[in-house]
């Protein structure tokens, strides 16, 4: 049942989605605009507006020009009317959109005999001229704060010391957007004096203002023709205003700024099509129309040119004004962005200082460390040369009797008559053995004794590791403690120094010894195993039957941590740090019935 509601929801939102798209779609929508057509002002707003219009669907969009200012005889409105009329009589629209405060009397006054009762969208009115009006229930749209308030508003703000206000441009009955009424006028006497030459010739207009006094400003609004001698196009009547006077001119259309005007009070047309054509979507789609009059203010934009050449401070630019034609200094431009960018630097600079310390400093710390691992590395190698004085000195007992045995019978063989010398060739061969035997262990020792460097060279795994056995077999004898081999294929090269990679095998060897002492068991046996890490690492394991490691199994290579209660510990210590310094890493593990010691180091090559 559940799913039977959620279905039927489905299907009604659908059809609620495509009736709002079918109410738009294939609408007629009617544009009735005065005869400034040509401004570039009008055309953004045009554009804008039907580029809106179109994005609610496909919608035929008609637009007529109605040249009322050109043609303001009665009975052009009426062969106006029916011309409409006949042209729209099979294809009524639905929607009409008019502009301009003219277009909109027309509207209202051939409205009933042309489209009666169809919805009308107004934009680009004047808000003095609307507020005359008795708008009926279908209208609804957008008015123009342009007050002569306003204008006079940013005169006053650009030059505070203006007294005079030169007004041209179209004569007040054509002007689209900007009726300034006589009362209007008189009203701002005690603010600026009005000079209105609206309407006047060019010659007129021209004579005027060049006559203008210092304290005066002209303001030149939407020109269609000048009365006098005819057509004459904005542009060029500008032109001419701008050559005949000697004081700022402000005017209205946007477009001609940077021609020589110093502001343009002109409205965001591309902002007012959008907001047009979203009223228009809604009225189209159905929404019930109110009759709501939304109002837009204009934004005074300055030419910064202009604004240099009479002087105008910073501080005198009008509220929410907008800079054209000015290429900003750097500074101005990209200010935080250059603050940003040096305080950066700056704290690059910074921080490469005190990287630059701390590298010294580590690089110090790291040279005394090396030095104070050296000294204790070579306090570890004498302790444990100390442990082997008895077992060597034994050792060396046994080849020194059998050299002063051999010499004695040396003498005896020489002695006789004849002298036997050919066992006392015998004899010179055996002494030769014992003394190799017992220079080999006086250097083995002097070698652990002997202060390292730290030379790297190439070495044979395998050969370093039979090389400390064969050092240990010794103690390991005194200890009745058996060491196997199950060494990997020779030829393992690493790169490592071999009086400090000698002290590591020494130190772990004897560490298993210990551990196999400690646990007094029956099996007494140290295994050494080399084999191939990985594709670039030789590892080295040395599994004992010791008491293998409590809980503090990845703590045995911390300093000072021992097991042992003679320990001070310092040896895995210092065997970890050599290893470390190596590139290596080693680790201890647990295994049934005792331990394992086990390290990695980088192999330079393998053969």
């Amino acid at each position: 049942m559940k799913k039977i509601l959620l279905f039927l929801l489905f299907v009604l939102s659908s059809l609620a989605v495509s009736v709002q798209a079918q109410s738009v779609e294939g609408k007629r929508v009617l544009l009735l605009s005065p005869d400034m057509g040509s401004s570039a002002s009008l055309q953004e707003f045009y554009g804008s507006l039907k580029a809106e219009l179109r994005k609610t669907g496909p919608v035929t969009i008609f637009h007529e020009n109605l040249d009322i200012s050109q043609f303001p005889q009665e009975t052009y409105k009426q062969n106006l009317s029916k011309w409409l009329k006949e042209k729209y009589r099979v294809q009524n629209p639905d929607l009409i959109l008019v502009f301009g405060q003219q277009s909109l009397r027309y509207l209202l006054q051939h409205e009933k005999n042309l489209w009666p009762g169809t919805p009308v969208v107004f934009a680009l009115t004047s808000d003095i001229d609307v507020v005359q009006m008795n708008l009926p229930p279908n209208f609804t749209g957008k008015v123009l704060r342009a007050n002569f308030s306003n204008v006079v508003g940013v005169v006053k703000t650009l030059f505070p010391q203006a007294q005079q206000l030169a007004l041209i441009g179209n004569a007040p009955g054509p002007d689209t957007n900007k009726t300034f009424l006589p009362s209007r006028l008189s009203g701002m006497a005690d603010n600026l004096r009005v000079q209105d030459l609206r309407g006047q010739s060019v010659d007129a207009v021209k004579d005027a203002l060049s006559n203008l006094p210092p304290d005066a400003v002209v303001y030149q609004g939407l020109l269609a023709a000048d009365l006098a001698t005819g057509r004459s196009s904005g542009s060029e009547f500008l032109a001419q205003v701008i050559k005949s006077s000697m004081r700022p001119v402000l005017v209205d259309d946007a477009a001609v700024l940077g021609t020589g005007p110093l502001a343009a009070l002109s409205f965001a047309y591309a902002e007012q099509g959008r907001e047009t054509a979203e009223l228009a979507s809604s009225v189209l789609a159905g929404k019930p129309l109110r009759q709501e009059i939304l109002s837009s203010g204009f934004t005074p934009l300055l030419d910064k040119n202009q604004l240099l050449r009479w002087q105008v401070q910073p501080g005198q630019y009008p509220s929410g004004s907008e800079l054209r034609f000015y290429t900003p200094t750097v500074w101005e431009a990209y200010r935080w962005q250059l603050i940003f960018t040096f305080a950066l630097v700056l704290v690059l600079l910074i921080a490469v200082v005190v990287l630059i310390i701390e590298r010294r400093l580590h690089a110090h710390a790291v040279d005394a460390s090396r030095q104070v691992l050296g000294q204790i590395t070579q306090m570890n190698r004498k302790m444990t040369a100390s442990i082997y004085n008895e077992a060597i000195g034994h050792e060396l007992m046994q080849p020194l009797a059998a050299i002063l045995s051999n010499v004695e019978a040396a003498q005896i063989f020489l002695k006789r008559d004849p002298p036997s010398l050919d066992l006392v060739q015998e004899t010179l061969q055996n002494i030769r053995r014992d003394n190799l035997r017992a220079d080999e262990l006086i250097k083995n020792m002097q070698g652990l004794l002997t202060k390292s460097d730290t030379e790297l060279v190439p070495v044979e795994v395998n050969w370093l590791v039979r090389k400390v056995l064969h050092f240990l077999s010794i103690e390991a004898k005194v200890r009745r403690i058996s060491i196997k081999e199950k060494l990997a294929a020779d030829g393992m090269i690493v790169s490592l120094n071999i009086v400090q990679m000698q002290q590591v095998l020494v130190n772990l060897l004897l560490n298993s010894m210990d551990a196999i002492d400690r646990k007094k068991g029956r099996e007494r046996s140290i295994t050494v195993e080399t084999m191939l890490y990985g594709t670039d690492h030789v590892r080295i394991s040395i599994l004992d039957s010791g008491t293998g490691f409590d809980e503090g199994v990845e703590r045995v290579f911390e300093s000072f941590f021992t097991t042992k209660p003679e320990g001070v510990g310092l040896g895995l210590w210092i065997s970890a740090s050599i290893v470390q310094a190596h590139g290596g890493h080693i680790w201890a593990e647990n295994r049934l019935n005792g331990g394992i010691m086990r390290f990695k180091l980088p192999l330079v090559r393998s053969e």
